[in-house]
């Protein structure tokens, strides 16, 4: 029983690859058809909100601060980057399964942003980017007189 369960879960596993694939490779298109360079690998992301913002925690194992960029821009958060694997590791590699090369999200923001406040910080691999509603964006209670 367990054997058909373990099959099964690699059937899933498999079709998840192939759907990230395909959508990787559209986004690469799409990245390059609106000028941007061609990404090789999509981050995986989590993203909270509470009264005063989004707080976006991506995996980047491996990157350096130094080869990530964020920007915030027509109320689109965007980050991208590479990570490099030296000569030596490539030559050595038996299966990578940590993506390198370069990477792309972006995030379309539902609210608007306090970009002057927008904060990031990179740290054992997780890229943790703050960013704060507007005054106008955050909820208003209003007293029942």
């Amino acid at each position: 029983m367990n054997t058909g369960i373990a099959t099964i879960e690699k059937d899933i596993e498999k079709m998840r690859d192939n759907l990230e694939n395909t959508f990787n490779t559209f986004l690469n298109r799409k990245a390059a058809a609106e000028g941007d360079y061609m990404t090789e690998w999509v981050p995986y992301a989590d993203v909270t909100e509470d009264n005063d913002g989004f707080t976006m925690m991506v995996a980047l194992p491996g990157v350096n601060k130094a080869d990530v960029e964020t920007e915030v821009k027509e109320n689109t958060l965007m980050i991208r980057g590479k990570r490099e694997v030296s000569e030596i590791t490539r030559k050595a590699l038996i299966r990578q399964e940590i993506p390198s090369g370069r990477f792309y999200r972006a995030f379309k923001l539902a609210v608007p942003i306090k970009t002057s406040l927008v904060t990031a910080k990179l740290r054992d691999g997780i890229l943790e980017i703050r960013l704060p509603k507007s005054e106008e964006a955050k909820p208003n209670k209003i007293i029942v007189l």
